[in-house]
């Protein structure tokens, strides 16, 4: 292959993976107002939507291991020493992660939400300094001191939460998520390593929709199903599909294409998605208190992103 056609291959492959990152995040980005209308409609409450979420992803997951190239979907088998991890990993990940961040929107405003899934990064950098001794450079303790400014402005913020119960709540559950994300990345890195994205989400959720799903059973049990409105169950269709397999799916197929940091610098786009969604859909208000915060969480992830060891995702 000619210089010239390797270079136009190489640049072909980055477009594409800036196109599959951008949509990921779009997904990502549109699900925390999305599931903030699902949750106001009353019929389906958070603990029954987490369940439906991950119910319905480890369906999804299932059904692409069985239809898809082994290039997307690799069917790879897991070692019998990293069941437990698995198992851990999915408590984490899945359970953890999806179940109080989805428990979080339903007394926050959806753009604080979505800009808590911003920390990750930096919340992995400090719980790898505590538990893995990573060193902490001075720029980096500078990003995250900023960012705790960002936090503490939004969770402080009353204003733009006229359909928040209780946002103070609220924020701190989707920070608790978060945190979940981040211990994952932190202590699961050598199965991170070792498995393939699909392979890892895959036996997650599978594993997910028999130990966090049935704990549901009641929840999903007070779901009248007959009388949800058909633009609920579009709502809830977006999360499962689009917000939860696609996105993903997309994920990896970015990361082979482009480098870490720019993967990282991706998420910046979820709370812009977010902020649009929201108020068309008449959820949230991003007024000016909470555009500071965010521009200061996003300054503070910008530092700690940098070389950082973690990788976005929700």
């Amino acid at each position: 292959m000619s210089q010239q056609a390797l270079t136009v291959t190489t640049s072909k492959q980055k477009l594409q993976g800036h196109v599959a990152l951008l949509f990921a995040n779009m997904f990502w980005g549109m699900m925390s107002p999305v599931t903030k209308s699902v949750l106001l409609g009353g019929d389906i409450s958070p603990l029954a939507l987490s369940a439906l979420r991950i119910g319905g992803g480890a369906l999804l997951f299932a059904l692409c291991s069985l239809i898809l190239p082994a290039s997307v979907a690799p069917r790879e088998r897991i070692h019998r020493s990293d069941y437990l991890k698995l198992l851990c990993a999915s408590l984490l990940m899945i359970s953890a992660n999806q179940g109080l961040f989805i428990l979080g929107i339903g007394y926050t405003n959806p753009i604080d939400s979505s800009v808590m899934s911003s920390l990750t990064p930096m919340i992995t950098m400090l719980l790898a300094a505590w538990i893995l001794h990573f060193p902490i450079t001075r720029l980096k303790f500078l990003g995250v001191a900023i960012g705790l400014a960002g936090v503490i402005i939004l969770v402080t913020d009353n204003s733009g939460n006229a359909n928040a119960t209780n946002p103070l709540i609220g924020d701190l559950l989707c920070f608790g998520a978060q945190i979940c994300a981040a211990l994952y990345y932190v202590l699961f890195g050598g199965l991170i390593k070792r498995y393939a994205p699909f392979t890892l989400m895959k036996w997650m959720f599978l594993i997910a929709a028999f130990t966090y799903v049935p704990c549901c059973w009641r929840a999903l049990a007070d779901v009248p199903y007959a009388r949800v409105p058909a633009v609920i169950w579009m709502e809830l269709g977006y999360i499962v599909v689009f917000a939860t397999c696609l996105a993903y799916l997309t994920l990896p197929f970015a990361q082979k294409r482009l480098k870490p940091i720019v993967v990282s610098t991706y998420s910046y786009f979820q709370p812009v998605f977010a902020a649009i969604v929201a108020v068309w859909l008449g959820v949230g208000d991003f007024g000016a208190v909470k555009m500071a915060a965010t521009l200061l969480i996003f300054a503070g992830v910008y530092f700690v992103s940098t070389n950082s060891i973690s990788r976005s995702g929700k």
